[in-house]
């Protein structure tokens, strides 16, 4: 997926650069603070050299839908204040404020869900989701629910509806806030530029996610890495179905679990 990514979104110097720099800078400085000033800069940088020459203003105004947007605002600064209130308020606070401050995809969620659930779930519980989440169809995004069901056990079911609920919904009321208007917010140069600095930037954080922390927690020996190469050959090359990938893999965990 990086890869095409890379390929689709770090056309020039600058695109890469900012690829670059963003997993560098994530991978030096792991927080939401450095996640969302890179891709501010990104953005910044994009609007002034990558905007598109064949772009043409929008010939209409943008004018966003307020109801929506308001609500977005409203659950993303009041939610903190009220979290304190019942662990289902707290709960749905931290997948809400996760949703709103992920850009380019579930991959790029995971350190936030991992901070989100800190020492109430073992590693090897986080990964086994993750990798539950990959293995069957739907967005990454997914993941939410499981660890929404393991961080409410008296009432699983609710953990993981509530979890869902709250990661989708940011997206949705964005969405529905440009929706009417986004043709005329695309067209428009700077935007445009805005959206490709930032498009090459989330390159970079899903570098370091898949880095950290996929890679330093899952591949801890020699034969775990020899394992990737496979997965890597059998997926790349022989265009092997994900499902088959699924159960070869879990055919040789159990294996490895004997040895």
């Amino acid at each position: 997926m990086q890869l095409g990514a890379c390929t689709k979104f770090c056309k020039n110097t600058l695109s890469v650069g900012l690829c670059v720099t963003t997993a560098i800078a994530l991978l030096a400085a792991p927080s939401i603070m450095t996640q969302i000033g890179v891709l501010v800069l990104a953005a910044i940088l994009g609007a002034h050299f990558l905007k598109s020459d064949t772009s043409q203003a929008a010939q209409q105004r943008f004018q966003p839908s307020y109801i929506p947007l308001a609500l977005f605002i409203a659950l993303l600064i009041g939610l903190p204040l009220l979290a304190a209130l019942s662990p289902a308020i707290g709960l749905f606070n931290d997948f809400y404020q996760a949703g709103s401050l992920v850009f380019g995809g579930g991959h790029v969620v995971l350190p936030l869900l991992q901070n989100i659930v800190g020492d109430n779930l073992s590693q090897d519980a986080f990964l086994t989701g993750y990798a539950a989440a990959q293995a069957v169809p739907g967005p990454m995004f997914t993941f939410a629910t499981y660890i929404g069901y393991e961080l409410m056990p008296s009432t699983p079911l609710t953990g993981a509806l509530i979890a869902t609920l709250a990661v989708f919904l940011p997206g949705f009321l964005l969405l529905l806030a440009v929706l009417k208007n986004w043709q005329s917010l695309a067209k428009m140069p700077r935007v445009a530029g805005a959206l490709s600095g930032v498009n090459a930037a989330v390159v970079g954080l899903l570098v370091a996610a898949l880095y950290q922390p996929v890679f330093i927690s899952a591949v801890i020996q020699p034969l775990d890495l020899a394992l990737v190469l496979v997965g890597f050959f059998l997926m790349k090359q022989l265009k092997l179905p994900i499902i088959w990938l699924v159960l070869t893999f879990m055919l040789a965990g159990f294996g490895m679990g004997f040895i």
